[in-house]
């Protein structure tokens, strides 16, 4: 890749940061401030005093300069139920929450509305779509990322015609201050997947997964972004007709290495990006028995990766296994935590759940904070944050 240089009815959220003030250094929590009532959906921080949960019926808490503001409702959902939504905070302090909701008694079509937070004020509520495609499993959520000079992409899946039904995945970007640009189409396969993931790095370099939600089975296909804004074609990296074939994650390094892994009936997959060009997929070693459930994947700035999986049978519990880049996946390690994975440029690593499992840049062990609730994780270089369920309350302190 060539380079320029350029996530809220409320229930209870609780907060809580990291902090290693050495590379071996002990994780640190400071004593929980509880914020608001309901059930975290989404948290994200730019680890330098800014950072947002959203919660509940799709409202959301953001904090700004280190100071946490009271909570604000995102929006005012359809007369078909409720909808979901994420959100992400740029490097500049900027917060972008996007959401989706049901505007008829079907699945399809679903409207998608975003709104940024910027200078301490909830901006005019931004309507992406009105046409985005949802089933059973999933709303449609866009999914975002932040490049280094706080530009946001979206992407999501647009209904192109309502029958038969054909999709096409679109893309577009923005920031606070300038607004978002056109749409882009940037895969028109025609197939509907119904689930989509983005990573984005400090350059602006991009790689978007799709595949299928829930226990579905369909192709998991990648594409990338240049630098200079250009999407390159569609990869399909794991071929249709493997049974049970679903949820991909992605993660995408400084470096530009992509590591992607996503589930098959009883089992995990994987393919590395490296030199612009993907690796044939393959399984992930390491799993003994079947695996299931989830699996997550994170990469930090130079490439190097860790991906979690859920063993159900042969020693089960959740493991972590750590390929560094350029290498081989290493020995997996158990962890008490769940799958969801995060990483800062510097190579701290975060897993969320009911304990929260850390591994400090430049370390090859992992420090545990055990909760009462479960965990929902973000970090960046500065700060780590986990939202416990069923409550919001939040800490600050400092990682690398």
């Amino acid at each position: 890749m060539t380079r320029y240089l350029p996530a809220f009815s409320w229930a209870s959220v609780t907060v809580f940061a990291l902090v290693f003030p050495g590379l071996a250094a002990a994780q640190i929590w400071s004593s929980p401030k509880l914020l608001a009532n309901g059930s975290a959906i989404a948290v994200s921080t730019n680890g330098t005093g800014s950072a947002a949960v959203m919660f509940g019926t799709l409202s959301a808490v953001v904090e700004t300069g280190g100071a946490w503001g009271t909570p604000v409702a995102l929006s005012s959902l359809g007369p078909y139920g409720d909808g979901s939504g994420t959100l992400a905070v740029a490097p500049n302090g900027d917060v972008l929450a996007v959401w989706s909701y049901r505007t008829t008694n079907t699945y399809t079509p679903n409207t998608a509305q975003a709104a940024f937070f910027t200078g301490g004020h909830l901006g005019k509520t931004i309507t992406i779509s009105s046409n985005v495609y949802g089933d059973v499993y999933s709303f449609g959520v866009p999914s975002i990322g932040f490049d280094g000079a706080s530009r946001a992409t979206l992407v999501w899946e647009e209904i192109t015609n309502p029958s038969p039904m054909t999709c096409a995945l679109k893309a577009i970007t923005g920031t606070a201050a300038s607004g978002f640009g056109p749409a882009q189409t940037i895969s028109s396969s025609g197939t509907c997947f119904g689930y989509s993931r983005i990573a984005v790095n400090q350059f602006g370099e991009a790689e978007v997964v799709e595949g299928v939600p829930g226990i579905l089975s369909g192709a998991v296909v990648a594409i990338g972004r240049e630098s200079n804004g250009t999407w390159d074609a569609p990869v399909t990296i794991g071929i249709s007709g493997v049974y049970r074939q679903r949820l991909p994650q992605v993660g995408l390094g400084n470096d530009g290495t992509a590591v992607a892994v996503w589930l098959v009936n009883g089992n995990v997959r994987y393919a590395v990006k490296s030199n612009g060009v993907w690796s044939a997929a393959a399984a992930l070693p390491g799993v003994a028995g079947t695996a299931g459930g989830a699996a997550g994947v994170a990469v930090d700035g130079k490439g190097n990766a860790i991906a979690t999986f859920q063993q159900v049978v042969i020693q089960p519990g959740t493991y972590a296994t750590y390929r560094p880049v350029g290498g081989s996946w290493q020995t997996k390690v158990p962890l008490s935590s769940g799958t969801q994975i995060v990483a800062t440029p510097a190579g701290t690593f975060v897993a969320g759940g009911l304990t929260v499992s850390t591994r400090p840049a430049g370390s090859s062990t992992w420090s545990t904070t055990t909760f009462a609730n479960p965990a929902m994780v973000s970090a960046a270089p500065g700060q780590a944050i986990a939202v416990l369920a069923p409550q919001v309350s939040v800490s600050t302190e400092i990682i690398q």
